[in-house]
């Protein structure tokens, strides 16, 4: 039988693919598919058989797709969404599924986000887990459209605007240093905030954020002197320098009753910012991201309800 006549392919293998295709490897995929490493390589080599191609071929320390790959990729990804969506007409019941859960934010966002989503996915889909990954450069864009990830909760800033979106909360910028800093019981004037030296938390690992888009708007620039990439090493760099750190209200807050550091208002006026929830637009209609959606909004609401 001709083999373009036999659909012995599996739906497994096309998220396989389309995985390997987004992570760049065979480590990666699996990981993130949550199978083993042997068990992608084994339906690696069946969609190599069935395709008649090698479809990824070694590049460096990863896997790069050959040109039938990139020839056939949005076909599989045009399969992927169909079987998904006939699934979606199947009546959902969260108890009974088995998944991963994948969550793309920061830090002070699973700190808010991650008590209250682990009981209830334990209490209403007890088959499944919740994986976060750390927020990338691109805000998982891709990873979005193949399914990889299903989320990413962030602050709205030059975030692809293809993707849907919902507003969780509103926070506002405050600056944050040690209670002992010099500029503690003096009122910061924007000279001395412009004058000292900051440091700043960047997952994407940049040295520009939304702090610096507000200041450069009203013609000014501040030095920044570290760029950390979570909000957990915060606390030692403020404790042992004279930095200071502009950021959230809400994760200063959290910071501030653990340890000796001083919130104070910003000397320039700024706008509130807004956290926003991210999803593909594949996925709007589809039953297992609405429920996860919702879930993420109702914490949100429950947790920041006066920033």
């Amino acid at each position: 039988m001709n083999k373009r006549h036999n659909w012995n392919i599996r739906t497994q293998e096309l998220l396989i693919f389309n995985a390997i295709l987004s992570n760049g490897s065979i480590t990666a995929a699996a990981e993130t598919l949550g199978l083993t490493q042997s068990s992608v390589s084994k339906q690696l080599k069946n969609l190599r058989t069935y395709f008649g191609d090698e479809l990824f071929v070694r590049s460096g320390r990863g896997m790069a797709p050959t040109s039938k790959a990139l020839a056939i990729s949005p076909q599989i990804a045009q399969l992927i969404e169909t079987f998904e969506t006939i699934s979606g007409e199947i009546e959902f019941d969260p108890a009974q599924i088995q998944r991963d859960f994948v969550i793309s934010t920061t830090d002070e966002i699973q700190h808010i986000l991650l008590p209250s989503l682990v009981k209830r996915i334990g209490d209403e889909s007890p088959k499944s887990r919740i994986i976060f990954r750390v927020l990338e450069r691109d805000y998982a864009a891709k990873q979005l459209a193949s399914g990889i990830i299903d989320l990413v909760i962030t602050l709205n800033w030059h975030v692809p605007g293809h993707l849907k979106q919902r507003r969780l909360f509103e926070d506002e910028f405050v600056v944050l240093c040690r209670k002992k800093h010099p500029i503690v019981g003096k009122r910061l004037t924007l000279k001395r905030y412009l004058k000292a030296k900051h440091m700043m938390v960047s997952p994407l690992g940049t040295a520009i954020g939304p702090v610096d888009e507000i200041l450069n708007s009203f013609g000014h620039k501040r030095s920044v002197s570290l760029s950390v990439p979570y909000f957990m090493q915060v606390a030692d760099a403020l404790l042992g320098s004279d930095l200071i750190l502009t950021l959230q209200r809400r994760a200063c807050k959290e910071l501030a009753k653990q340890y000796p550091l001083a919130i104070i208002d910003l000397p320039i006026d700024t706008k509130p910012v807004d956290y926003y929830l991210f999803w593909h637009r594949r996925y709007d209609k589809d039953s297992t991201n609405q429920w996860l959606r919702q879930i993420c909004y109702e914490i949100f609401e429950q947790e920041t309800p006066n920033v």
